[in-house]
């Protein structure tokens, strides 16, 4: 039976069912989003649990990063296996199991006894996450032709600024009436009501079908298709800018609000902060900051008001290195000035600027990609995304220097420019890539953005900043913005021309 007629590296219009397949590919991607970024919202009350952990342990922080860290370091070691099957097999009930597999393992995090279940928990939603995340873009792409796709890339990942600003609020607000166990299961119904409705769809090969006769190709080999791909320029250059931004972002969403609240925050060591720290109980009543330095602290308590460096200076004098590390956060959440900056205000205040900026820069990016490419635009999705990520990073270095309140508009437009390409970016990969590879070809850049990214990223600015300050850390590491811009801005030459090749493989 022949399948709708094709053009380019994809069919010449819409498939059946392509617009309900975006609207459930969207849907879980936005439960995928909201599950990621539960955990950050309840680990104010995680590190609290007595049957997780010792609140005095000298390495609970350490302990809480594992368990954030551990999803993405398995997403991202397993998206190139899945990828690979994805483009062997039907995708939909591989997207069905990873999308149920992920909610039962979310609803297993609430339910956790222990350390180390919580972190199987975690690293299964993370190998579930890996059979969804290079096999959804690739359906898309084969469902829509390519002077739509930087539009329906755009919708398909907006599920990320939104779903991630979802995780924290529901996160939180279940978390706060219901406790944090509760938070976990928010995603398990209707993770497995989305996963069920993915075995009742049709994949897009079916009606991209060659006709019964037309002799069946051999699927290329993983080594093959990575050697295939390191030969297409566009691919290649997409993906160092994709790595360079992903750093970036990676770092930012992590230090980004310490950052701040270490700018703005004024603190006072009175009396009622060092009762608010001897009240502080963990899950079994057990005190999270013990006597002897609590007696410290009051030995000095009084109404002087200190900025940050001088107030932990004071606290370095009073403790020492050993228990500043182990307290020293316990202790700037007690103390803050009626009118300094929170932790949560700042907190708040950074994920609305991720929500607005993505939102409106993620749909803006396709459409404009989209467009320009149909005004004949030379390599139009790499302009787009190149010019607005270099125009974000003078804007990320004005954040630094002036100001607050004020530095809050150069950082919401610098993250404005760095989601733009979030749409163009992703259609480059898609329409450089034939269809037969291209879930293997979405695996790989997942891959290596992540771990040469947002991996990475926040461990070595968290290092740059103990040398130098975090002021100096990211001005050093805001060059990776112009690298990924003019890495896009390079690549526009050769896009048309592969875009082509790829057409006619």
């Amino acid at each position: 039976m022949p399948g709708v007629p094709t053009g380019g590296t994809g069919p010449r219009e819409p498939v059946p069912g392509a617009r309900a397949a975006l609207l459930l590919l969207l849907a879980i991607n936005l439960f995928n989003y909201i599950d990621r970024q539960v955990l950050s919202a309840v680990l104010p009350m995680l590190q609290l649990d007595a049957a997780l952990f010792d609140p005095t342990d000298p390495d609970l922080n350490f302990k809480l990063g594992i368990l954030t860290s551990v999803f993405l370091v398995t997403y991202t070691m397993f998206s190139p296996v899945f990828g690979w099957f994805g483009d062997r097999g039907s995708r939909w009930p591989l997207v069905g199991i990873a999308v149920i597999v992920w909610s039962l393992a979310s609803g297993g995090s609430g339910l956790a006894g222990a350390y180390g279940i919580m972190v199987l928990t975690r690293c299964l939603v993370g190998v579930g996450e890996a059979a969804y995340g290079p096999v959804a873009p690739s359906m898309l792409s084969d469902m829509y032709p390519v002077a739509d796709r930087g539009k329906v890339m755009s919708w398909f990942y907006l599920a990320i600024p939104v779903g991630s600003a979802l995780g924290f609020v529901v996160g939180g607000l279940v978390a706060g009436a219901f406790g944090w166990r509760m938070a976990f299961q928010v995603v398990v119904i209707p993770g497995l009501i989305l996963g069920g409705l993915c075995f009742l769809m049709r994949d897009p090969r079916v009606h991209l079908a060659p006709a019964a006769d037309a002799p069946k190709a051999r699927s290329p080999g993983y080594l093959a298709v990575l050697r295939e791909l390191t030969g297409v320029k566009s691919f290649v250059l997409c993906c160092a800018g994709m790595t360079c931004t992903t750093f970036m972002l990676g770092g930012v969403a992590a230090w980004a609000p310490t950052y701040i609240f270490q700018r703005e925050a004024r603190f006072a060591l009175t009396p009622a902060a060092v009762t608010k720290l001897e009240e502080l109980k963990a899950s079994d009543e057990s005190r999270v900051v013990p006597d002897e330095v609590t007696t410290r602290l009051r030995s000095v308590a009084g109404e002087k008001e200190y900025d940050f460096p001088a107030f932990k200076a004071l606290l370095l004098e009073l403790l020492g290195p050993d228990r500043l590390r182990q307290y020293g956060e316990r202790v700037y959440e007690a103390a803050p000035t009626a009118d300094s900056a929170t932790v949560g205000g700042v907190s708040t205040r950074f994920g609305a600027i991720v929500v607005l900026s993505g939102l409106g820069a993620t749909l803006l990016g396709g459409w404009l990609g989209d467009n320009l490419r149909a005004k004949g635009v030379r390599g139009a999705y790499f302009q787009v995304a190149g010019w607005g990520t270099v125009l974000s990073f003078p804007l990320f270095v004005a954040m630094l220097y002036v100001p607050f309140p004020w530095a809050w508009l150069p950082l919401f437009v610098a993250v404005f420019g760095l989601f733009v390409n979030t749409g163009p970016a992703n259609t480059i990969l898609a329409n450089v890539t034939r269809a037969d590879i291209r879930g293997t070809a979405f695996a790989i850049n997942i891959f290596v953005i992540h771990i040469l990214g947002d991996v990475i990223s926040p461990p070595l600015i968290g290092l740059a900043a103990d040398a130098w300050g975090l002021t100096t850390a990211f001005l050093a590491t805001s060059v990776m913005i112009l690298a990924g811009g003019i890495l896009w801005v390079v690549g526009a030459r050769y896009l048309d021309a592969d875009t082509a090749r790829a057409a006619s493989s």
